[in-house]
């Protein structure tokens, strides 16, 4: 196992897509992969701090992962919405700003469902035999493990996590904390990211 956060637990993988596509999640056969399924605690008692991973039944586990991959997805598109915000400003202003911006993105990913084997034939053309399984988020992998994974920005508060000592880390955590403020006001106030994490140039988590 990668790793497990507060809700899902992460798993390497290897994706091999037929056919390929041309490009990102899928592009090249056997791909390294993180393999994402959401979890809840079990505690053996009432007093235990140590819990057992649970998994959900597949129609909850689906829906979960469903809901994890369109917020993704949305992601995507407020964190272009930012750049486009950005690069307006630049375009519009006498000089360049005096210090580097961050230029990151999210991780390509997909939402896979695995599905039993049934003899019985698909009633229609295309149709899927037997019933799903499991579902998974397949998510491109961040290389370097725990060592470059980190978390810049907590669900719960604005501020960076990172200290100053931690100086590149510390800029586009903060960096992170300015797109929020961008997506809050371009949204009229629906919607910004939150809990970034991941390197200083893939980020994989996010939550609304």
């Amino acid at each position: 196992m990668l790793g497990a956060g507060g809700f899902k637990t992460a798993h390497p993988g290897w994706l091999s897509l037929t056919p390929l596509v041309k490009s990102g999640l899928g592009s090249v056969p056997g791909q390294n992969v993180a393999v994402k399924r959401p979890f809840h605690k079990v505690f053996p008692s009432a007093s235990s701090l140590m819990y057992k991973i649970g998994r959900f039944s597949s129609i909850d586990e689906i829906a979960k992962l469903g809901k994890e991959a369109n917020i993704l997805y949305w992601a995507h598109s407020l964190l272009q919405l930012t750049y486009a915000f950005i690069d307006h400003c630049i375009a519009s202003s006498e000089e360049p700003p005096p210090f580097d911006i961050p230029r990151v993105r999210f991780v390509d990913a997909g939402l896979a469902i695995s599905y039993s084997q049934h003899d019985s034939k698909p009633t229609k053309a295309g149709s899927k035999t037997g019933s799903s399984c499991v579902g998974y988020l397949v998510e491109e992998l961040i290389e370097g493990g725990p060592d470059v994974f980190m978390k810049f920005i907590h669900n719960m508060d604005s501020n960076p996590l990172l200290d100053h000592d931690d100086y590149y880390g510390y800029e586009v955590a903060s960096f992170f904390s300015f797109t929020q403020h961008v997506q809050y006001v371009k949204t009229g106030g629906l919607a910004f990211i939150s809990d970034y994490q991941g390197n200083s140039l893939l980020c994989s988590s996010i939550h609304y």
